[in-house]
């Protein structure tokens, strides 16, 4: 589906895993030891001549990991996100690696000969520069990258201790959280949602979302149960990153006893979509997502929010942008038929599927066209 994703499976998965943590973790704790050796080393000649090219072979095995984790993060990226901050000190951590090599190799060899004492003393201050740098440095890649992964399934969340507002008095008694009140935080800056008789807070998770924020907001307001079994029924990951945004319990809607307190209109249960069932859109609102910075598009009868690809596709945005609000379905299979890789890709920003028991079906939707010249530098194993 791109050029980007022409990188070499042994630096994407193994095993049907990622590379990517299993490299950073021979990185950050090989480099840091090499580099503690180094010091010693330094400051402890007698040692040097037994000891010192074990750490050369430290240190070079330390950059291999290094350049192995910096690939295979990209790659990595290109299924999930990446955290910013993470990706852009690990980057840099692969040229620093490289530079403390070149600066213990230096020291070796000016120490094996006799060369004036000024000189083996800059290139030992130069490596020892050179070790906290790399060092600080790691620690900060390893920590940003474990913040990235962690933060959000174990930060702290508070039950409401009063739930239920003074204007909405009969609903006191009820033990829990009313859908009347996750219905109040329907917006991707307050985002409740429900599922499985448990209310989850999805606000800080909203941007992390692997499939795309769009799939989450959808849901705010709402019981979306229907809606996460359908995506993720008995998937053991979704359920844990869930689990870790548990608010309380779900105790139903309660009508209030005055019948004068009673909503004018009842409350909806979808009300970012016109679906007929939650996790099910409808052409008609497909198709008002029909622009680049808010692109949403049918293939083989299930909805993506390509919007954050647009500017990323390595064919060109016009090619995404061409099938925004409208089916996908020809283009897709005309550019990628039979390739693991670009479906691998979309799936990452499936939002559900596009609803046929409401009025507008997929026949409704005009079909969609690459432009001429567009999306033509296909990745190796497209045609496999």
């Amino acid at each position: 589906m791109a050029r980007s994703l022409n990188t070499s499976s042994l630096l994407d998965t193994f095993g049907g895993l990622p590379v990517h943590p299993l490299a950073v973790h021979g990185a950050v704790v090989l480099l840091p030891l090499s580099a503690l050796a180094l010091a010693i080393l330094i400051f402890a000649p007698k040692w040097r001549k037994s000891f010192f090219p074990l750490t050369l072979i430290g240190l070079g095995l330390s950059t291999v990991f290094t350049y192995i984790a910096k690939e295979s993060g990209e790659a990595l990226s290109e299924r999930i996100g990446a955290p910013q901050t993470h990706e852009a000190l690990g980057t840099i951590l692969f040229p620093a690696s490289v530079g403390l090599l070149a600066l213990g190799i230096t020291f070796y060899f000016l120490q094996r000969k006799d060369r004036p004492k000024w000189q083996l003393q800059a290139a030992a201050g130069l490596a020892l520069a050179g070790i906290i740098s790399v060092s600080t440095l790691t620690y900060f890649v390893g920590h940003s990258g474990a913040e990235a992964t962690w933060a959000s399934r174990i930060a702290p969340y508070e039950t409401p201790t009063a739930l239920p507002s003074p204007s909405t008095e009969p609903t006191a008694e009820v033990e829990g959280i009313t859908l009347t009140e996750v219905a109040k935080h329907a917006s991707p800056d307050d985002c409740w949602t429900v599922i499985d008789q448990t209310v989850y807070d999805l606000t800080p998770y909203i941007q992390q979302h692997p499939g795309g924020a769009g799939a989450l907001t959808n849901l705010c307001g709402i019981d979306a149960t229907a809606a996460f079994k359908t995506q993720h029924g008995g998937q053991q990951r979704p359920a844990s990153e869930l689990a870790g945004l548990a608010i309380g319990v779900y105790a139903g809607d309660v009508a209030p006893s005055d019948p004068s307190a009673a909503p004018t209109t009842e409350p909806t249960t979808t009300p970012t979509s016109p679906s007929a069932q939650p996790g099910t859109y409808t052409a008609a609102e497909l198709a008002k997502h029909n622009t680049g910075t808010d692109c949403w598009s049918v293939v083989n009868k299930n909805v993506y929010d390509l919007t954050p690809y647009v500017s990323s596709h390595p064919g060109g945005a016009s090619v995404i942008k061409a099938i925004c609000g409208k089916d996908g379905t020809a283009a897709f299979s005309g550019q990628h038929a039979g390739a693991s890789r670009p479906n691998n890709t979309l799936d990452g920003f499936k939002l559900g599927a596009l609803s046929t028991a409401a009025a507008g079906a997929t026949g409704t939707l005009p079909q969609a066209s690459v432009p001429a010249g567009e999306g033509e530098d296909r990745e190796e194993g497209d045609d496999d």
